[in-house]
């Protein structure tokens, strides 16, 4: 699997990416060309090991994994995505699915289970619709990532005032809670606006929401 640099993972603007896991070298390479042949990238892992030792994490697209993979075998894959955080939506296939096995991977999160051989074109509107809903996720999680690096910028006594104009006080009212001048407050409530890019009460508190639903490791390139 070679990744190809001109494809943009990361960020607003990422392009949608399938992911292909399956050591059997037929399915793998007609998953590609299925995948390919409506214009999608797609890339392929003979395991999940392979994949997981990738470290990649696209933005936008879905993950197709065979349940029967030596190594890490598909239900073991949703297990460490799961504790990874991985938000892209999983789809599991398999030659000898087992409604055991089903249900374990849907308990584990996968959206949809089938078994070989499958409908190719309802596979494909599956890809469509599960597309959609990563990247709007994307765009959320981008918002977050902004709004998180907004925040860095702010002195310590910034954030403080951040905090009582998020919930509403007025200039008045902070300055009692941090025992400082109305003037004081006036210029750090300037600078809170003006570092955050925005002019009201409820844009800051919007913004702080936001950012507190940024993940640590996100790798959104906002």
């Amino acid at each position: 699997m070679t990744v190809d640099k001109s494809i943009q993972l990361y960020g607003p603007d990422a392009e949608p990416v399938i992911i292909i896991i399956d050591d059997d070298d037929a399915m793998r390479e007609a998953l590609v060309c299925l995948v390919e042949s409506v214009g999608l990238h797609a890339l392929d892992f003979e395991t999940a090991d392979k994949f997981l030792a990738s470290d990649l994490s696209p933005c936008v697209g879905v993950i197709i994994t065979d349940m029967r993979i030596p190594g890490t075998s598909g239900l073991g894959l949703l297990e460490k995505l799961r504790a990874s955080g991985q938000h892209l939506p999983v789809i599991v296939i398999s030659a000898f699915a087992n409604l055991r096995d089903a249900v374990r991977a849907m308990s584990l999160g996968a959206v949809d289970v089938l078994e070989k051989p499958f409908d190719e074109q309802g596979l494909l509107d599956k890809l469509q619709e599960l597309i959609g809903q990563t990247r709007q996720k994307a765009g959320n999680c981008c918002k977050a990532r902004q709004a998180a690096n907004k925040l860095v910028k702010l002195t310590k006594r910034e954030h403080e005032v951040m905090g009582y104009m998020a919930q509403g006080l007025q200039n008045k009212a902070i300055a009692n809670e941090l025992g400082l001048s109305v003037k004081t407050v006036e210029v750090h409530r300037h600078n809170v606006l003006s570092k955050l890019e925005v002019q009201t009460l409820v844009e800051v508190y919007q913004l702080v929401q936001a950012a507190e639903t940024a993940g640590k490791k996100g790798r959104c390139l906002a």
